[in-house]
């Protein structure tokens, strides 16, 4: 607003002087001037009162889930009502986070259409905010306005990180020597069709008997919930979770928590990525989540193999929206949901393994649980993988020991460090008195 006034007020000033010098001194040159400021403010006049109405502004993007690290480009369409020509029309698009501007030359179009590229952008959720449309005379006077709503939300998924084989949870299941088979225990349901080899403490009434009238050999039954694998995945939100053992606040930056909380999201999308791949179950456990379809504990659940792709995607979208806060530790949650993860497998994404976690697992796998822990706090950029530059890294030289503990329980404990997953169990310990692990 204060611009236009500030124009007309120089254009009237211009013509005012105009008139005054052509009165006192005459003149065809003062004549033409005149006429011709005339004429600018004329069509300065008209190009405000008579501008674009009715202005309608589409986007369209290819999809609305994007994948982190790639651009996408946006299809613009602008529809307005003008009985005049446009010389020109400047268009800046706001998106959370950035815009994007480029002047167009309407004329006597009365659409357009263009294109332009989103930047690939961190993960997150997204929208358009506003559109700001300008226009004006020849010489760029004379301005007007107008900001269009924005509409229309877009999702940035978080990065899967490459989960190996041997770093999944099914790896829990077969540690070394030292640590005894163990099995999940059999939730109530009908027996199925796969069977496997019997193991002291099966159930009776599991116990396959034409199998063994046939070939000799006892076997167990698996039931229905048993045959197809699965497990929970659950985040750590909380700050607390992302310091070292006996670390105060003050010692880790919310740079470095940030960091670590951004590789624990990239380690719970590879799992679930993972496991939609094999055609496993899956669910994401946590609160704050929000999905488009509900599914057990807050999370989405993975209904079948044919449904894993849109099941997975759907769960990365929640990951997407994830925020680092001061909430509730992890221990304090693993302690609430210890009832229901009893005879389940879960992987627990944190950012250190620290005392309180290690006793709060420990009293869940003695209830039958089965628990594998991923430590995403590493700091980036160091290449070696040994336990004594590893625990300089994390400054947290009490992982190994902490970790040994848990293993010899049938746990898992993986770290993640410089884009890949390793378990501490197959990295050789060096800290005297630690153990090995």
């Amino acid at each position: 607003m204060m611009r236009r006034v500030l124009e007309w007020g120089i254009g009237l000033a211009v013509l005012c002087g105009l008139t005054a010098m052509y009165r006192l001194h005459g003149g065809e040159a003062l004549w033409f001037m005149m006429f011709l400021t005339c004429l600018v403010l004329a069509g300065g006049m008209l190009v405000q009162l008579l501008g674009p109405r009715q202005i309608r502004v589409e986007r369209s993007l290819p999809k609305s889930l994007i994948p982190s690290g790639e651009a996408v480009p946006v299809t613009m369409r602008i529809y307005f009502h003008s009985p005049l020509p446009l010389p020109w029309l400047a268009v800046e698009d706001h998106y959370t986070g950035g815009s994007f501007r480029r002047v167009l030359f309407p004329g006597f179009r009365r659409s357009l259409t263009y294109r332009y590229e989103l930047p690939a952008l961190p993960r997150g959720h997204y929208g358009f905010e506003a559109c700001a449309l300008e226009w004006g005379g020849l010489f760029g006077w004379f301005q007007g306005r107008k900001v269009v709503k924005g509409e229309g939300r877009f999702i940035v998924l978080p990065e899967p990180l490459p989960v190996g084989q041997e770093c999944r949870p099914a790896a829990s299941l077969s540690y070394s020597e030292e640590a005894s088979p163990r099995y999940p225990r059999f939730a109530d349901g009908m027996k199925g069709m796969e069977v496997r080899e019997y193991v002291p403490g099966d159930p009776p009434n599991r116990i396959h008997w034409k199998h063994l009238a046939r070939w000799g050999s006892l076997h167990t039954s698996l039931p229905e919930e048993a045959q197809a694998s699965s497990y929970a995945v659950m985040i750590d939100r909380s700050f607390s979770g992302y310091m070292p053992d006996g670390a105060r606040a003050g010692e880790v930056s919310g740079e470095a928590a940030q960091q670590g909380f951004e590789t624990a999201i990239s380690t719970a999308a590879g799992l679930l990525v993972a496991a939609g791949r094999a055609g496993e179950k899956a669910v994401l456990l946590g609160s704050g989540f929000r999905t488009g379809v509900p599914g057990e504990a807050g999370g989405l659940g993975l209904a079948s193999p044919q449904e894993t792709e849109p099941e997975v995607t759907g769960m990365l979208a929640a990951l997407s929206g994830l925020t680092l806060s001061g909430g509730i530790p992890l221990p304090a949650q693993l302690q609430e949901a210890a009832g229901n993860l009893t005879g389940k497998r879960t992987a627990v994404v944190t950012g250190y393994l620290t005392d309180e976690l290690l006793r709060t697992v420990s009293g869940i796998i003695s209830s039958g649980g089965y628990v594998d822990i991923y430590c995403a706090g590493a700091a980036e950029g160091n290449d070696s993988i040994d336990s004594a530059s590893y625990a300089a890294a994390v400054h947290d030289p009490g992982l190994f020991r902490r970790a040994a503990l848990l293993s010899r329980l049938g746990a898992g404990v993986f770290i993640v460090h410089d884009g890949r997953v390793s378990r501490i169990g197959h990295v050789e310990t060096t800290f005297p008195g630690e153990g090995a692990v």
